[in-house]
């Protein structure tokens, strides 16, 4: 029985071994050719050579590809079994809250709803900025994604900050498997995979941070992440 367990342990241990080389080795075969797209949309740019529309397919490949690239180093950065010293770029909640509304804001009012930065309080804190940037940009791009009218909201506090919206909800049955992979709020969806939320709870567990759902009392939904 002892040798038995023994196995099935040694047998998980190399599957998550395993598991954890093909994140990093993808993760960082990525970066490569994303460099390389990158590199390419700024010599285009810079040349002068396209005219208003093409500089707008451009710039739109630019941003997609600085997603991607924010994804792989999340990824990699999970796929490690801890960071070194001084390897993560922080930076304060404010600023990256910013900076994700000022970029989803064209997304959402092609939806037709409204989104708004709530500041309640001021957080002093400095955070991983790729980790906590994914969380962000994930909660928001999901909130937008299933809110068909009305607005979506970013509330900032001391040591936390919430994602609202106005759409249909989440029946509370259904809240905790939202959170496991592949699970999509709305299945009638066609795009996307129901990755963001899993990723988003895998970085908090890695930080220690603690993310829940709730109604909001408006209606909706209200994603509450705390960093302590």
């Amino acid at each position: 029985l002892a040798a038995a367990f023994d196995a099935t342990l040694g047998e998980l241990r190399q599957a998550l071994e395993r598991e954890s080389f093909f994140t990093s080795d993808v993760s960082h075969e990525l970066r490569t050719p994303l460099m390389v797209i990158a590199s390419t949309c700024d010599v285009l740019l810079a040349q002068g050579l396209t005219d208003a529309k093409q500089q707008q397919q451009i710039r739109r490949i630019q941003a997609a590809c600085a997603e991607m690239q924010e994804l792989v180093e999340t990824f990699m950065r999970l796929a490690r079994t801890q960071d070194g010293p001084g390897e993560e770029a922080e930076a304060a909640l404010a600023q990256l809250a910013g900076e994700q509304v000022d970029r989803l804001r064209p997304e959402a009012a092609g939806r037709g709803l409204d989104l708004t930065l709530v500041s309640e309080g001021d957080d002093a804190g400095r955070y991983p900025a790729p980790l906590l940037r994914a969380v962000i940009s994930n909660l928001l791009r999901n909130a937008i994604h299933y809110t068909d009218r009305g607005f979506v909201r970013l509330v900032l506090r001391q040591g936390g900050f919430s994602v609202c919206d106005s759409g249909a909800g989440i029946p509370p049955e259904k809240r905790e498997s939202v959170f496991q992979p592949f699970v999509r709020g709305d299945a009638t969806r066609g795009d996307g995979l129901g990755l963001g939320l899993s990723l988003v709870q895998r970085i908090c567990q890695r930080r220690g941070w603690h993310i829940r759902l709730s109604e909001n009392p408006s209606g909706g939904c209200e994603f509450r992440v705390e960093f302590s």
